[in-house]
């Protein structure tokens, strides 16, 4: 994927507030979809010029983090650019990914899974403490809550796209 630089996308943005259509820049600038000018142009309305800016650092997000952007999609019917435009995310199609391994793998697939884990155990041979071997009513009660919560969020996504799949089917058979 070519990277443009911030000069150019603020130069191509300019263009296109002053007028000039997204099809013609991208013809223009050779840029391979219109979208991407379209996606700078509304990053650069709602953030400024910091919207147009490359993100260098590869960003990690929670599972906490991409359900809730699953469900405000869902929530709201948004678009993958609105989505994440409403989220200050580079790309849309990183949603998409999270929703097709949501789909597929449940909460489990959100879970991260790129390079070297974040926390490696070491192993050494201590005795197990008594405090350090049994987790402790408030943490388990705390998992357990923060489970259920995400079992929830998934059970309502579910049955969401089992609603949209129905109502699907039936406008097919009404069109028949």
């Amino acid at each position: 994927m070519v990277k443009f630089n911030l000069d150019f996308r603020i130069k191509v943005v300019t263009e296109y507030l002053s007028g000039i259509g997204s099809p013609s820049l991208a013809k223009k600038y050779r840029i391979s979809k219109r979208d991407t000018i379209l996606l700078w142009v509304s990053r650069f309305q709602k953030y400024g010029v910091d919207g147009l800016k490359l993100k260098h650092r590869k960003t990690e997000y929670s599972s906490q983090f991409k359900v809730d952007v699953l469900n405000w999609r869902k929530q709201h019917q948004a678009s993958l650019p609105v989505t994440a435009l409403h989220f200050d995310l580079s790309s849309p199609s990183t949603i998409w990914q999270w929703e097709k391994r949501f789909e597929e793998q449940g909460i489990v697939g959100l879970e991260r899974k790129r390079g070297k884990p974040k926390i490696m155990a070491k192993h050494k041979q201590m005795k197990p403490s008594k405090s350090s071997s049994q987790p402790t009513t408030a943490d388990e009660l705390k998992q357990l809550k923060q489970e259920n919560l995400m079992l929830k969020i998934e059970n309502e996504y579910l049955k969401k796209l089992d609603a949209l799949a129905q109502k699907k089917s039936v406008d097919k058979k009404s069109r028949k």
